[in-house]
């Protein structure tokens, strides 16, 4: 087959030989145009294109492993920069790293065309001016960086292995490698912005990958949890699982369930500060697959602060209100105490007298149960939380008042519709005893016997747990509904009307909700909704 050769290798050969007086018989110059501090700058500049050409060039030589071939990089001024490949084929053309490719030294060869006609170019064999080269084929492609780098990227093999196809593949390589670069750049400005993002906001952030791996860890986190970024990156988070005890089992239900948790209210303790937070932690997806976690501390300490003065400053004028109600409270019980032991004094051996310290101490229990209550509601404990298994808490507390209904001809029955092992954050003693309060109220309703039914629900968008307890007594009176809470608000003979206050201080304090409906002669529920991943009390 003849081979034709293009104007510009013709031209290159003229050149050569007219303008450069060059013997086609002599060996090329092939010379060193830059100092070696100069070739070490220069690779430091070309760094990023050298590391992304050592990956194709390791594919590009496994597709040509039968075939000898060198890959030489060089910078827009003819000069090599890097040279990979085949360490005998360097050896006997003389090819090292700082040598020049231009034309007036070197001869006519693809990497001087390639750069001044701005096109891929193959020069083959016999269409190098000098004939030591003519064993060789070269094959060149320019590339241009968006920092502004030029240079070639060129395969050199011995002739008869070369292929127009190579071409091909040093132009698909620099276009990957171009793609990459470019790629790699918009990665590094995302990368930043992120940085600026997250170091500038005041809330804590930390990030992990799938594996639960720390991916990144803001100043602020520091400041919550007193970690270093070097202490932390790139260790799985389990490993501080203990040191992170109050916030880590949500970031393992996200990385295991991938789990939602969001505004959850979390306190930091230390010897120097204590801190409350409001705390997220949220399964990060790319699509549809799941890549990591992230978890944000929102410092409200301030805010709650404020609030707790405020509820404080409620509290004063609350038992302001209340002593009054209090004092005209315990006098109704200390009238017939005084009453009766001056009945006791003037006739003790009389035969009433059992009966006389009987309603004596009846009224002294009550005294006891209504201070009791007011003492809870001036001055309710904060409740300590752990895990609770609550349909077990419920089944446990209907079983407890079991007797004391059917002493009433009532019946209690549990339904639970959530059906699975479900544990929230509560104190355990407390929720019992607003669930008992409760009964005992309906117990209380149903004069003539009934069915009374506690019912667990799950509220999974809302991510909490209702519970309801439904009588079938008289309802309640709207009048009487609207301050139901309120405390000495009763509408029994004997009752205190400090009952409901205390549950509903207790769901309160439990970052929860009770609710009251009710239907005139049919009937009243109350409805109890609790977080389930409700703040867990940390030291």
């Amino acid at each position: 087959m003849i081979r034709t050769e293009s104007w510009y290798t013709l031209n290159s050969k003229y050149n050569c030989e007219h303008s450069y007086g060059m013997d086609p018989q002599t060996i090329p110059e092939l010379i060193q145009t830059i100092t070696p501090e100069e070739l070490e700058e220069k690779k430091q500049i070309y760094a990023e294109l050298i590391h992304l050409t050592k990956f194709f060039v390791k594919k590009l030589f496994f597709f040509l492993s039968e075939v000898p071939a060198m890959v030489i990089i060089t910078d827009d001024n003819c000069n090599v920069i890097k040279v990979m490949g085949n360490e005998d084929l360097k050896k006997n053309i003389g090819i090292n790293e700082g040598i020049t490719f231009v034309e007036k030294y070197a001869g006519t060869n693809s990497v001087f065309l390639c750069l001044n006609h701005n096109q891929p170019i193959q020069v083959k064999g016999s269409e190098h001016f000098h004939k030591a080269l003519h064993n060789i084929s070269c094959s060149s492609c320019k590339f241009s960086l968006n920092n502004g780098l030029t240079g070639t990227i060129t395969l050199m093999t011995m002739v008869d292995k070369s292929s127009s196809f190579h071409l091909g593949l040093v132009s698909s390589a620099v276009d990957s490698i171009e793609r990459e670069i470019e790629l790699n750049k918009k990665n590094k400005q995302l990368n930043l912005f992120n940085q600026i993002i997250i170091n500038s906001t005041k809330n804590g952030i930390i990030i992990t990958d799938q594996n639960g791996i720390i991916a990144d860890f803001n100043e602020a986190a520091k400041s919550y949890i007193g970690f270093k970024l070097q202490d932390v990156m790139g260790y799985n988070i389990e490993t501080y699982k203990d040191e992170f005890k109050c916030f880590y089992h949500y970031i393992e239900k996200v990385l295991i369930n991938h789990e939602r948790f969001e505004n959850i209210e979390i306190h930091f303790h230390n010897n120097k500060f204590t801190k409350v937070c409001l705390f997220d932690a949220l399964p990060i997806y790319d699509g549809d697959q799941f890549i990591g976690a992230f978890c944000q501390f929102r410092d409200i300490t301030d805010r709650y602060e404020l609030e707790q003065q405020v509820i404080a400053n409620e509290k004063l004028s609350i038992i302001g209100k209340m002593s009054a109600s209090l004092a005209h409270e315990i006098r109704n019980p200390l009238t017939p105490i005084s009453g009766f032991l001056h009945l006791l004094e003037s006739n003790f051996d009389s035969s009433k007298s059992p009966q006389y310290f009987k309603i004596i101490n009846d009224e002294l229990e009550r005294m006891k149960e209504l201070i009791s209550n007011f003492v809870i509601v001036s001055k309710p404990e904060a409740p300590f939380k752990k895990e609770v298994n609550i349909p077990k808490l419920l089944q446990n507390t209907i079983q407890f008042m079991e007797t004391q209904a059917t002493l009433h001809n009532i019946s209690i029955e549990f339904t639970d519709n959530v059906k699975e092992d479900l544990r929230i954050y509560i104190d355990k003693n407390q929720i019992k005893q607003v669930l008992i309060n409760l009964i005992q109220n309906a117990i209380e309703e149903m004069d003539a016997g009934g069915g009374i039914r506690v019912i667990l629900n799950k509220d999974t968008s809302a991510n909490r747990v209702e519970i309801s307890v439904i009588d079938q007594g008289s309802g309640i009176d709207q009048e009487v509904l609207s301050n139901l809470f309120t405390p000495f608000l009763t509408t029994k003979p004997n009752g205190t009307g400090l009952g409901l206050s205390v549950c509903h201080r207790i769901i309160k304090n439990h970052n929860g909700e009770i609710n009251v409906e009710t239907i005139k002669n049919k009937g009243t529920t109350f409805k109890i909704k609790l977080p389930i991943n409700g703040a867990q009390t940390q030291a």
